[in-house]
């Protein structure tokens, strides 16, 4: 079996294992089409994984929920076992920045009596085994051996029970990427100081061995002293390691994503540096040097499309800043700069004193934002005991202020970002309604859970309001998940202390997987594309798999993940027979061309040679300058000189040429010519001979030799 073969089988079988049984059947309908083989081969792998298939179409077991929302109740779970691991050594006093992989918190160190910043690695991942909680200690050790004014330093990393964390420096500024939605296109002095600093501390990380991988204008930062930091160590890979990385899935953002990195290549600092460059074409411009309707969109434009020159975009660019940038963002790593160091000196290396007036640009933007207004609501606390978790849900509800600040995630380390996938689900995560920013299986669980809730104190039944009054937006879902959601809600178990443990830890398994298989279509997706687009595909070979790339992205963003699971894979599967297609024809024509050269073979061109040869004896013979000139256009000046003077010191020049042997490839004819030059010298009057012996380069031309 081909690996493409294999490929396509495991796109199809990926998105079919994870459909309840029912609808395997219209699925493989339309994914296999009339491949009976491909169909025969992905059943018999449904078949022999029939036991965990029929594990993964059972419904999750649905829990009663507290009125505040099961979501809260999960954070107010996870923040009490943070505050009760840092017991004495930390208040914990906002959420600050959330993704995929961790929860960054605001807190106050109460030894020394600082700011600092917690990331603790989310629940759901640690239920991925001993391996993850190892990769998220590597990441940590990672970033705190590296020790440079330009990057984010690391204190701790500590382990408690359900805990994962480590403490890091708390940078008060705003991201770069807010500062530029703010101002747009930076002043040059501001950008070039910028780049400079980042540059340098990502040429420091690569001679550590440190790839950063996903470098983009949200993870550098503009403290209130004046300068700019990177952020988000926290996914970069060291080189040496093995093991400890997803396989398959592509770490980074797609917009600001290199080509190689987009083709989940092996990466190296020139990676960060393509980065880097579409961070400088932002700051420089106002925008991004690509731009699409969709991740597969941003990614072949990344692949094929050259970025419009920077000068047309910002007039006063100096052509040496506008030449720095645009080489970084070269296509072929091997054409972008040497390292780190070349950018720095090609952008050069602004000298910034405090009372610089670019520190002192940088210091205002960095002060223009919210950071000052969160830490308002902050009081350093008197006390190096935390306070405890409030008895009473009416409580909760008002107390903490990382609630309300959860939008400034300005100011520390970006949680971990689990590439084009991640990024991917998190813009459908984020199109369901606030309360329902949980998975879409859970829609429709407030209603009966206030249902089925035990008679709750009077501020909590308050609380419980909102959620009923978005009980219809939550239960408006497309058909297919609908019909599910009745069988889920229909005789919910017993709300008993056990099953409310297990019921987070099973949705966060099946959100997991679910996630895991739509990472690994869309990886898929993307690979297929790329091989039919080096293949030679047409536009036209590709616009049917595109459509389905789209609908995919489509029904992602409205919940419909089985749906777009099939349109993934479809997606792959119609790129796959694009490939197909472009190669066959390309075998075509490399056939039929040696055909058409035997049914028409083209005349020996010794001839016509000989002919060229010929006239070049006479216009020799003619003692004419001009003449050689016309038969011999290639003529040196060297030549021309040599030639005049032989010209002037003989009479009656015979030259007898003779072609000895020819040699043509392609257009171009190589001719050994001998023979004699039979003439009278003018000085002395007497006849002599010259026998010579030279190599003629002749050039096809449309009307001939």
């Amino acid at each position: 079996m081909t690996p493409e073969a294999w490929q396509r089988i495991k796109a199809v079988f990926d998105a079919a294992v994870s459909l309840p049984a029912g609808e395997r059947a219209r699925f493989l309908d339309r994914a296999c089409g009339a491949d009976a083989a491909l169909r025969a081969e992905v059943e018999s792998l449904l078949a022999a994984s029939d036991p965990e298939a029929a594990w993964l179409g059972t419904p999750a077991v649905r829990v009663t929920a507290p009125a505040a929302g099961p979501k809260e109740t999960e954070r107010d779970a996870l923040l009490d076992a943070l505050r009760k691991a840092t017991l004495g050594e930390y208040e914990i006093q906002a959420e600050v920045g959330r993704g995929g992989m961790a929860t960054v918190y605001l807190a106050h160190d109460l030894a020394l009596d600082r700011k600092v910043a917690i990331k603790m690695l989310a629940p759901a991942l640690l239920l991925m085994g001993e391996g993850m909680v190892e990769r998220f200690k590597r990441e940590a050790r990672t970033a705190a051996a590296l020790t440079h004014p330009h990057i984010i330093p690391i204190y701790t990393v500590k382990e408690a029970d359900r805990v994962l964390y480590f403490v890091m420096k708390y940078v008060q500024g705003r991201p770069l990427d807010a500062i530029i939605r703010d101002v747009g296109p930076l002043p040059l002095r501001l950008a070039r100081a910028i780049l400079a600093q980042v540059a340098d501390a990502l040429g420091y990380a690569h001679r550590h061995g440190v790839i950063h991988r996903d470098i983009k204008s949200a993870n550098i930062m503009l403290d209130e002293e004046g300068w700019a930091v990177v952020t988000d160590f926290g996914i970069a890979k060291v080189v040496q390691a093995e093991g400890l990385t997803v396989t398959g899935v592509t770490v980074g953002t797609p917009t600001y994503m290199s080509p190689e990195q987009c083709d989940n290549r092996e990466l190296t600092g020139a990676s960060d540096q393509y980065s880097l460059g579409v961070v400088g074409y932002e700051m420089l411009t106002g925008r991004v040097p690509f731009q699409g309707d969709s991740v597969m969109a941003v990614m072949y434009a990344h692949f094929n499309q050259r970025p419009r020159p920077l000068t047309e975009l910002r007039a006063d660019c100096p052509t040496s800043m506008a030449a720095a940038v645009m080489r970084m963002l070269e296509k072929d790593p091997a054409l972008r700069w040497p390292g780190m160091d070349d950018v720095v000196a090609a952008c050069g290396r602004p000298s910034l004193r405090h009372d610089d007036p670019v520190r002192s640009e940088m210091i205002t933007l960095a002060k223009a934002g919210g950071p000052s207004r969160l830490l308002a609501h902050v009081k350093t606390p008197t006390s190096p005991i935390p306070p405890a978790r409030p008895p009473t849900r009416s409580t909760a509800a008002v107390a903490p202020p990382g609630r309300r600040a959860r939008g400034l995630w300005w100011g520390l380390l970006a949680a971990v970002g689990m590439g084009v996938a991640l990024w991917w689900a998190a813009a459908r995560r984020g199109s369901q309604p606030p309360q329902g920013g949980r998975p879409p299986s859970a829609a429709g669980r407030d209603t009966p859970a206030a249902a089925a809730a035990p008679a709750p104190a009077p501020a909590a039944a308050s609380t419980a309001a909102p959620s009923l009054a978005r009980a219809p937006a939550d239960t408006a879902l497309p058909s297919g998940r609908a019909k599910r959601a009745p069988a889920l809600r229909a005789s919910p178990p017993p709300a008993s202390p056990s099953a409310a443990a297990a019921a987070p830890d099973s949705a966060a398994r099946a959100k997991q997987r679910e996630d895991s298989l739509v990472r690994s279509l869309q990886a898929t997706a993307v690979a297929a594309m790329r091989r039919a687009l080096e293949a030679g595909a047409s536009p036209a070979d590709m616009a049917k798999g595109d459509t389905a790339f789209k609908g995919a992205e489509s029904l992602a963003a409205h919940g419909q993940v089985s749906e777009a699971m099939v349109q993934l894979a479809t997606a792959a599967s119609l790129w796959a027979e694009a490939e197909r297609h472009a190669r066959s024809r390309a075998a075509a024509d490399a056939a039929h061309e040696p055909a058409l050269e035997q049914a028409h073979p083209a005349p020996d061109p010794r001839a016509q040679i000989e002919s060229v040869i010929g006239d070049y004896a006479r216009a020799l013979e003619s003692l004419d300058l001009a003449q050689v000139r016309r038969v011999y256009p290639g003529l040196t000046a060297a030549q021309q000189r040599g030639w005049k003077q032989f010209f002037e010191s003989v009479r009656r020049l015979k030259a007898g040429l003779t072609v000895a042997a020819v040699n043509v490839t392609g257009g171009t004819a190589e001719a050994i010519v001998s023979g004699v030059y039979d003439y009278e010298n003018a000085t002395t009057g007497r006849a002599e001979r010259r026998p010579v012996t030279f190599r003629a380069i002749l050039v096809a031309e449309p009307g001939g030799w």
